[in-house]
């Protein structure tokens, strides 16, 4: 495991929390902020952490490629809910490249009014010092299993 991988996602996990709870305060499409140039400090610090091939496949198993499509994605997920937030509990590494990221997120619906919550394993591939890969999983045993390990 590379300390300095799980520095790189912990920052990076950290920086997604500070946008998302600010979010709210004025909300906005975040794919339109990046297109317009127009990305705060949080918000470039997500943005820029990303490799610019980075593949982010959410926990329904949609899969966003590329920065502009993963801030696309980001939009959606916004879109769906009235309010939305993550706490991260747990940034553990795995082997060399991987980082296993327990993250809580909280929601409530956009047409419905109904609160949701779950947690998340998330399972990012650091390559070049920025996140590659993510991958979403309902479970820890899921993710290990999805890496080729066991817990």
């Amino acid at each position: 495991m590379s300390q300095e991988n799980l520095e790189i996602v912990a920052r990076h996990f950290a920086a997604i929390v500070r946008v998302l709870n600010s979010y709210w305060k004025r909300p906005r499409s975040f794919a339109g902020a990046v297109e317009a140039d127009e990305l705060n400090a949080d918000e470039r610090t997500v943005l820029d952490g990303l490799h610019r091939d980075t593949h982010w496949t959410n926990v329904l198993g949609i899969v966003y490629e590329g920065k502009m499509e993963c801030a696309r994605g980001v939009d959606e997920l916004l879109e769906a809910g009235r309010t939305y937030s993550v706490q991260v509990d747990e940034v553990a590494g795995l082997d060399r490249d991987r980082v296993l990221v327990v993250v809580r997120s909280a929601m409530q619906g956009e047409s419905s009014g109904a609160p949701g919550a779950v947690s998340l394993f998330t399972v990012v591939t650091v390559r070049d010092g920025l996140i590659a890969r993510s991958e979403e999983y309902l479970s820890r045993e899921e993710a290990l299993q999805a890496v080729g390990l066991k817990e």
